[in-house]
């Protein structure tokens, strides 16, 4: 999700929308599958597919830019309730499932993410909703056309992401269900494995039916929840630790004056693949060794104005331990940032949260304990 595979395309609230690469892929092929099923899809709408004007590729592709904007609208309708109720999202990623909300933290109760999971589905009703009504008024054949396909796909996507399965919505509100009676690591074994139960019922359908969709759809739900089950139990053990208790106070800075090449030495010198790019303390960017080495085949003196990455998601020293771990397997930093206001005050590495569940466990051990009422 995000990162070196996606390009940031626009921001809402600040928050980056990226495309990813295999969106690039998955448009033209269901651009063209819409355009394969007019004639079907046509008389399913009770109209002839000699009324349409546009020629049916055409009308695919914009079928199909419509529908990934209808999945913009899902996610963020998971964003903005999870704002409300204190999840930190860093980004909304456009790819070859749909869309991904990426979430570095999760609403602290669970009615909460009920909530957050449950507005996706709840938009994408509304749009169904919308398109149906719509239909009342006189469109030329193409419009109406384009909203029968679009009511009837977002009605679809609800009641899809409702099964309750990871990476699916239904998945999420089953483990926040659960969560009101259970740890949240208990509640998320039992979500997945029942998404995986279901999941085998998918493969099984598909292998018998040779239905290729329904077979990746198993595929997908399996992948899904033993990826949540894996995230949910790493993030446990950082309960209780914040960012702030893990952050090293002297981060790797460079003025966003900077010539590249004088980076590049900085960072054979130093041993460091990461720098954050400052205007006086405020950060603008980052530059990783990957971006250096980039900027440098273009151009040998350009500045790391040019060539640094913007988009850099920070966090807040009172954040939880396990936002800061997520960010660091997603985004291709070796450490991220730690802004105060608009400053930059220190940054968090995989060093440095080894070293604060180090320091945790010692204290907990009774002859720590011990030395330090000695003390």
């Amino acid at each position: 999700m995000g990162g070196r595979h996606s390009l940031t395309v626009f921001r809402v609230r600040g928050i980056p929308v990226r495309l990813h690469y295999t969106f690039a892929l998955v448009l033209p092929y269901l651009a063209w599958a819409i355009a394969r099923t007019v004639p079907a899809l046509a008389r399913l709408a009770q109209m002839s597919p000699a009324e349409l004007v546009l020629p049916p590729l055409a009308l695919g592709a914009m079928l199909a830019l419509r529908l990934f904007a209808c999945v913009l609208i899902h996610e963020f309708a998971h964003v903005f309730v999870g704002l409300r109720g204190g999840a930190r999202v860093s980004g909304v990623t456009l790819m070859l499932v749909g869309g991904v909300s990426e979430v570095t933290e999760f609403p602290r109760r669970p009615i909460g993410e009920v909530a957050m999971a449950l507005a996706g589905p709840l938009a994408s009703v509304a749009l169904a909703v919308a398109c149906f009504l719509l239909l009342g008024a006189v469109w030329p054949p193409d419009v109406r056309f384009g909203l029968h396909y679009l009511g009837y796909v977002n009605l679809g996507l609800a009641v899809f992401n409702l099964i309750p399965a990871f990476p699916m919505d239904g998945g999420r509100i089953l483990r926040a269900v659960l969560n009101l009676f259970t740890s949240r690591v208990r509640a998320t074994t039992i979500a997945a494995w029942a998404g995986q139960v279901i999941a085998i019922a998918f493969l099984l359908a598909g292998a018998y039916i040779l239905n290729w969709v329904l077979l990746f759809i198993g595929v997908l739900v399996i992948v899904g929840a033993r990826s949540e089950l894996k995230m949910v139990r790493s993030t446990a053990q950082f309960e209780g630790i914040t960012v702030g208790q893990a952050m090293q106070r002297f981060p790797p800075v460079v003025d966003v004056e900077e010539r590249m090449p004088m980076l590049l030495e900085r960072m054979r010198r130093e041993l460091r693949t990461t720098y954050f790019v400052v205007r006086g303390t405020e950060l603008v960017g980052a530059v990783t060794l990957e971006e250096a080495r980039r900027s440098q085949d273009i151009e040998d003196f350009s500045t790391l104005d040019s060539a640094m990455r913007r988009d850099v998601p920070t966090l807040a020293p009172e954040a939880p331990l396990s936002s800061a771990a997520l960010l660091l397997r997603t985004t291709g930093l070796t450490c991220v940032p730690v802004v105060q206001g608009r400053s930059l005050v220190g940054s968090v590495s995989r060093a440095s949260i080894a070293a604060a569940l180090q320091l945790r466990d010692a204290a907990r051990e009774p002859g720590a304990l011990r030395e330090r009422e000695a003390t």
